[in-house]
């Protein structure tokens, strides 16, 4: 089977992960895959799937709306004559189209988080909308909870959108042996510096944290829009000493690995590529009850689920820094809960569903 994902660009984001997981597990299982950005950008992410043998064909998107991508694409896919068409994040408003002139018969979407959210205007969802009653894509959702948000939004049979989780190659963890914390509890958080992932709420928890655990120290891997007002934030809160701002990374494993604790309370999510990663390293996890989270941990036995509030946050964080029996029960059954999330289970999930 020859497949085609479509996806922006490759920026230090989920769903851009889960797209290269995908990529690679799927070549693995002997199905031939490119992928096309939108964007002419060559990102560290990019650059690592050219290096594994990975095609990559980039269209020269321009910035805001371009309807030249619809024309670059039909005229791509009648050349590659692919028998999937893969979407990711607004790509489908100019793929899905593109898939019905050129004729390709399969098209899927996946919904990386709450319909609502991920539509981001009436127009888009009004786009959206049309392709998924006329079956030009199938929306493929990866939670049950952003199941039942796509057939709320649109309204659509439940049983019309698959639920197939995120996948990583659990190979790549660096499962933890210890959980001895020594003089410094490192605290760890991996994602964007964007609003839904809640780095001012995360700084304010670690504020409280600190006036009674001053051995703690927080380390934030990402980057994006937000990251020097979280820097000057932690100057203002007088913690920077303590934060380390570690910019993006092509390798989190070995920062997973050295962490004690890994946190995510953020505002929203659909089925957090990080939770996972950090799952297979065998961490124990505080996490936002938002999105899909709740379908990937069980509060109090595989970690602990809060809400996005910074006294909350503290409290679970403390929780975990002062009880060393604690962080290896909920780091032990995360990590044997981890492997529901394989990237070569998603990567048999998709074809069974490009199969139908």
């Amino acid at each position: 089977m020859k497949i085609m994902q479509v996806i922006p660009y490759f920026c230090f984001g989920g769903a851009e992960i889960m797209c290269e997981n995908l990529t690679y597990a799927l070549n693995n299982a002997g199905q031939e895959v490119f992928v096309v950005s939108l964007y002419n950008e060559r990102t560290p992410i990019a650059r690592r799937m050219e290096e594994a043998g990975i095609r990559i064909v980039y269209l020269d998107k321009k910035l805001g709306l371009d309807l030249s991508m619809v024309p670059k694409l039909t005229k791509l896919m009648k050349q590659e004559r692919p028998d999937v068409v893969h979407t990711h994040l607004d790509v489908i408003k100019y793929a899905a189209a593109a898939a019905k002139l050129a004729g390709v018969k399969k098209c899927v979407h996946t919904v990386h988080s709450l319909a609502d959210r991920e539509a981001e205007g009436r127009i888009q969802k009004i786009i959206n909308d049309t392709y998924f009653r006329k079956n030009w894509s199938v929306p493929v959702a990866l939670t049950p909870e952003v199941q039942a948000s796509v057939s709320d939004f649109y309204v659509l049979p439940l049983g019309n959108v698959p639920v197939i989780y995120n996948g990583i190659d659990l190979s790549r963890c660096i499962p933890k042996t210890s959980y001895e914390t020594g003089n410094t509890v490192t605290i760890l958080h991996v994602g964007r510096f964007d609003i839904p992932k809640n780095h001012a709420g995360l700084l304010e928890a670690f504020r409280l944290l600190r006036e009674t655990h001053p051995e703690c120290r927080l380390r934030l891997v990402g980057d994006g829009d937000l990251r020097s007002d979280m820097e000057a934030l932690a100057q203002e809160k007088g913690i920077a000493d303590a934060v380390e701002f570690c910019g993006m990374q092509s390798n989190v494993y070995p920062y997973l690995h050295d962490a004690d604790i890994f946190t995510l309370p953020s505002i929203y999510e659909g089925n957090p590529m990080t939770i996972i990663e950090a799952m297979g390293t065998g961490l124990p996890i505080v996490a936002s009850r938002v999105g899909g989270i709740p379908d990937m941990i069980s509060d109090g036995e595989s970690g602990l689920l809060v809400e996005p509030e910074p006294e909350v946050v503290c409290d679970a964080l403390a929780r975990m820094v002062e009880d060393k029996a604690l962080r290896q029960k909920l780091g032990q059954a995360a990590k044997m809960q981890s492997q529901t999330f394989s990237a070569d289970q998603m990567a048999r999930d998709y074809i069974s569903c490009y199969s139908k």
